[in-house]
Formats: C-alpha cells, sequence, structure tokens
C-alpha cells in the first residue's frame, strides 16, 4: 500500500478534514461599517452627549479594535 492512500476510499485518496468554522463569522465590510459608527458617536457625542449611549456598542468595539491592533503590532 502506497503510503498517504486509504485502501477504504474508492479513489485512494483520504478525505479532506472538515474546517471548524470562523471564529468572527461577519463579513469584514460590517465590522467596518460599525467602526466608521463607533467614530461618528465620539464625533457627535461631544455635540450631544445622548450619542455616547446610543453609540456605546459602536465606541467599544472601535475601542476594542484599537487596542487589539496596537497591542498586535507591539
Amino acid at each position: 500500500m502506497e503510503q498517504g492512500k486509504e485502501p477504504d476510499s474508492p479513489s485512494g485518496v483520504r478525505p479532506r478534514e472538515p474546517q471548524a468554522p470562523p471564529l468572527f463569522v461577519h463579513p469584514p465590510w460590517m465590522v467596518g461599517v460599525v467602526l466608521v459608527l463607533g467614530v461618528l458617536a465620539l464625533i457627535a457625542g461631544f455635540s450631544d452627549p445622548i450619542w455616547f449611549v446610543l453609540g456605546g456598542p459602536c465606541i467599544l468595539v472601535l475601542v476594542l479594535y484599537l487596542y487589539v491592533r496596537f497591542k498586535r503590532s507591539s
């Protein structure tokens, strides 16, 4: 029997291993939209503080994104 071939498969080629699903399933453009909304919420929040509350989740994603980017680069 040749190395790399399995006797059970009809073609003699090993079947591929199933790949694990991605950890972050959102498309990259959606992450970009959230980051832009976070910046807009920060800018608008200085004129009207309610935007700090409404844009809170986007601001948190922006802060986390920046932290990971700077931490990873250093």
